[in-house]
């Protein structure tokens, strides 16, 4: 049986986002097709790329 693909609005993807956001800025912000969301702080993100490394330059 194959997983019902969940269907978010764009209000509540910002809202999920914002929420984030206010409690660290930094966080970074997963949304799956299954319907999950991940919020995980900066400091989990494992796969830094060189364009990861330019933009945090300026921090």
């Amino acid at each position: 049986m194959m997983g019902r693909r969940a269907n978010f609005t764009e209000a509540q993807i910002k809202r999920a986002i914002r929420a984030a956001r206010e409690i660290d800025n930094r966080a970074i912000v997963e949304v799956t097709a299954e319907g999950t969301i991940r919020i995980l702080p900066e400091a989990l993100q494992k796969n830094r790329s060189d364009v990861d490394d330019w933009f945090s330059q300026d921090d």
